[in-house]
């Protein structure tokens, strides 16, 4: 059900034709990836036995530890990696490594499958295939996608699906949040319905939120999380998750981003075959439908919307790097191994569809990044660059399979709450909101100069993959900073941190800026990964998320004294004078004594003209000036 609408809401965003105009055939050799041409759609694969010199092997023996008990339980880590190492004997093609270390020290487990035994980055790109990245675990007690990964494994070892080793190259990622992952319990989850005996918890040993730290990367899981994707350069990525909220019919949810958020290939590409994978998991009998959010949590009936993702989130971050970020989220409700059979039949089908014409997506990704490259290059049509979304005003009726349901009094909150009858379908056809509109933008700059001496920019642009360079000699720049002010901060904190909401006034100002200044150039792919970075509305800046909160701090004083006398100079100018006046007129302003003295001594030499200015500066025309490769301190 829904994927009629489906097919209608992927194709509603326009693409932006500013953004297409753009882009040329000769931008494609420009990509990070090597120009492959487009073919024709493949035909669908079978699922028989297609080994060479098979050799029998017990299936029985192969069984994963959700199998054993009739999905009662899950694997923990170690037996996870002991069933992959079980595998590895039967299965040429895989390699089990790590990518990381958590904050416990514990590894966290890479499985990459080659049918050309490429494990390197470099000779899976050699292979001309797609490289896909699956990602399960990000919340550790929502663990369908291991367990699923695990059966899609062992089911290549016994001969099934084997023509997925003929798509693409695979780097999953059976457990990313491994720490929350041990911390098993049978009540981690209350609103989910297994497996009974127990599963991992939401966030981090310091209780960090995996999914909320792809750009900040506080995390060293989320960092090396950032360090694969910049090493392997995956196609497409897809992110394992479950969810409760209303209860209805669908086993599977799912959803992505959108253009404008999405670059015009990957939206099309999206719009192009994710239909048919979803069409093709609900002809396997496990019902589909988009991410629901109800408008009325008491009313079903109001309808729902899939929402917007802010680049914190891993479904937005990958987007913002130009790459297919499949959301799937499971319906908690539902027994665990039907989720788990949902979850690996949809890899499986995603996987065919991609099979039918891999280099449509390789072709995406590389017409994506060669516009967003394009776009900042030095003598491009100027253009704007989105720093934040909001929900568009696409509305569509949707046949919504909601069960039955009927409002009754809450014993804990004496108001009516809405009760479902699980099971008994009240298929409605119901108002589905999505689509995405731009909420605040900036002028798209040529890039931007970073004062030295801001380790915790410098570390994240580096983290990142951003291409960061050096001036060689000392140079004046018109330049447009950035001084922020009037700082509001949140009453409790958020991930560990406090976040922060400022006023910005931009200034065009000439500057000196001394050699070995960086300059972060606008003409590659991720440069808007430096933007959410560095640009103050950005809902995930390094100014939201409180790191550069000494900047607004004053480090200078003048005494009472001292700026008396100062005050009884200045006074006499008639401008000043009468500004004064319209300031005392202000009944709260009159009576803070520290605020009177601070209009004052901002208006003296000795005021530090620092306070609120941003590091980062946007360079607005194009550069002239001569740079060398960064190289970071270690």
């Amino acid at each position: 059900m829904g994927n009629s609408a489906l097919v209608k809401g992927a194709l509603l965003c326009a693409v932006s034709t500013c953004v297409a105009a753009c882009y040329s055939e000769s931008d494609r050799s420009s990509s990070r990836s090597p120009a492959t041409p487009v073919t024709q759609r493949s035909p669908q694969p079978s699922d028989a036995d297609t080994r060479s010199n098979a050799v029998e092997i017990d299936p029985e023996a192969l069984l994963t530890i959700a199998e054993k008990t009739d999905f009662t339980a899950t694997s923990t880590l170690d037996q996870t990696v002991a069933f992959l190492k079980q595998l590895l004997p039967h299965l040429p093609e895989m390699k089990l490594s790590s990518f990381g270390t958590s904050a416990e020290g514990r590894e966290m487990p890479l499985v990459i499958i080659s049918k050309e035994r490429a494990f390197t980055p470099e000779k899976a790109r050699a292979t001309g295939k797609p490289i896909l990245l699956i990602q399960n675990g990000i919340h550790a007690g929502e663990i369908d996608g291991k367990d699923a990964c695990l059966m899609m494994l062992r089911d290549l070892v016994l001969g099934k699906h084997r023509w997925i080793l003929d798509v693409a190259t695979l780097l999953i990622v059976p457990i990313y949040n491994v720490d929350g992952h041990e911390r098993i319990s049978p009540y981690n989850r209350p609103n989910q319905d297994g497996p009974l005996d127990g599963m991992g918890f939401r966030t981090t040993t310091q209780g960090l939120d995996l999914n909320r730290d792809h750009i900040k990367l506080v995390s060293p899981e989320a960092r090396a999380l950032v360090r694969l994707f910049n090493k392997w350069l995956p196609n497409l990525h897809v992110d394992n998750h479950v969810t409760d909220g209303c209860d209805h019919d669908w086993v599977l949810t799912y959803a992505w981003c959108e253009a404008p958020q999405l670059a015009p290939p990957i939206h099309e590409w999206i719009a192009n075959h994710m239909p048919a994978v979803m069409s093709a998991l609900e002809k396997r009998g496990h019902q589909n439908g988009p991410y629901v959010w109800l408008n009325d949590s008491n009313d079903p009936e109001k309808g729902f919307k899939t929402g917007v993702a802010s680049p914190r989130l891993s479904t937005a971050y990958f987007a913002l790097r130009n790459r297919p970020s499949i959301l799937i989220e499971m319906h908690a409700y539902k027994p665990y191994k039907q989720r788990v059979m949902a979850n690996r039949d949809f890899l499986i089908e995603l996987i065919r569809e991609i099979g039918a014409s891999p280099r449509h997506l390789i072709d995406a990704v590389q017409r994506a990044d060669a516009i967003k490259t394009t776009l900042g290059k030095p003598g491009a049509v100027p253009s704007d660059m989105v720093l934040s979304y909001e929900i568009g005003k696409v509305t569509e009726p949707l046949s919504f399979p909601i069960y039955k349901s009927h409002l009754a009094p809450s014993i804990v909150t004496g108001k009516p709450m809405i009760r479902y009858e699980r099971g008994l379908v009240d298929e409605k056809e119901v108002p589905w909101s999505h689509g995405i509109l731009a909420q605040a933008a900036v002028p798209r700059p040529r890039g931007y100069l970073l004062l030295r001496g801001w380790p915790q920019i410098e570390a994240r642009l580096e983290a990142h993959g951003i291409t960061v360079l050096q001036l060689t000699e000392p140079v004046e720049v018109s330049v447009e900073t950035m001084r922020i002010k009037n700082p509001r901060y949140e009453k409790d904190t958020y991930q560990g941190e406090i976040r922060v909401q400022v006023d910005v006034a931009r200034t065009q100002e000439t500057r000196q800026f001394t050699a070995g200044t960086l300059w972060i150039p606008a003409d590659q792919p991720d440069f808007e990964v430096a933007a959410q970075l560095l640009e103050p509305e950005a809902p995930d800046s390094l100014v939201q998320w409180g790191k550069l909160r000494s900047i607004l701090e004053i480090k200078t004083y003048v005494s009472p004294q001292v700026l008396e006398a100062r005050a009884a100079e200045l006074i006499k100018d008639p401008e000043i004078a009468q500004a004064w006046k319209q300031a005392l007129k202000d009944k709260v302003f009159a009576k803070d004594q520290r605020a009177r003295h601070r209009w004052w001594y901002r208006r003296t030499k000795y005021w530090d003209t620092g306070v609120g200015l941003l590091p980062a500066m946007r360079v607005m025309e194009n550069p002239t000036f001569t740079t060398r490769p960064w190289q970071p301190h270690r």
